[in-house]
């Protein structure tokens, strides 16, 4: 029987592909996430309610599903994606909804009358933003965020439903050929976690430092 540690080589091959995957929707996602937490908390009902709704229908709908529909159920509207493509826009929702309710608890987690108390020692609105609520914003937000980036990591392995050439995709091509496809299987879930425990590691010494660089702790 070939040994577990054989197939490290082969389904590392995929590793690259499972990075992009995750960091560029990681990404994407904190970006869009944040104009959709500002709507979120905004006093505009319509905007509000628009935020509301797309969070909860994007975090209710299961991220497979959310692939099947991009990448199979689309091109019969004309809108065509290739099956990385497909996996990016899809996951890029989730990450979007996702973090948008992180900045949201972040911003609700700030004590009231921050931008008052900024405002009275001569700073504009956006200065105060940028030097007294976004900082710690961003310290209360930053461990919520590693811990979802690492689930991330390993929930991308449901791009490989779509063709996508990941961990997983890699571990099940694998398989099929295999004399003990188990083996595989046990070798991609040592790959997943042999990345997923190092930055779990890092990002528990680097929130702690990160509050002490901006005096939060």
């Amino acid at each position: 029987m070939t040994g577990v540690g054989e197939y490290f080589p082969l389904i590392a091959k995929g590793l690259s592909m499972t990075f992009l995957v995750a960091v560029t929707c990681f990404a994407l996602g904190a970006i869009l996430a944040l104009p959709v937490s500002f709507a979120r908390l905004s006093e505009n009902g319509f905007a509000r309610a628009f935020a509301s709704t797309f969070i909860s229908v994007v975090r209710g709908v299961p991220p497979i599903t959310w692939l099947f529909l991009i990448f199979y159920g689309l091109p019969q509207l004309g809108l065509k994606f290739s099956s990385l493509s497909a996996a990016v826009v899809g996951l890029t929702m989730m990450c979007t909804a996702y973090i948008a309710e992180f900045y949201r608890s972040g911003w609700l987690a700030m004590p009231a009358g921050q931008i008052e108390a900024a405002k009275a020692l001569g700073l504009t609105e956006f200065a105060a933003f940028r030097k007294v609520i976004a900082p710690q914003v961003f310290v209360i937000v930053l461990p919520m965020a590693i811990t979802y980036f690492i689930a991330l990591l390993k929930n991308s392995a449901v791009v490989s439903v779509i063709g996508v050439s990941d961990v997983t995709d890699r571990a099940l091509s694998e398989s099929r050929s295999a004399p003990d496809p188990f083996n595989v299987f046990i070798a991609a879930g040592f790959v997943y976690m042999a990345v997923s425990v190092p930055i779990g590691l890092a990002g528990r010494f680097t929130s702690p430092w990160v509050a002490r660089r901006f005096g939060m702790a």
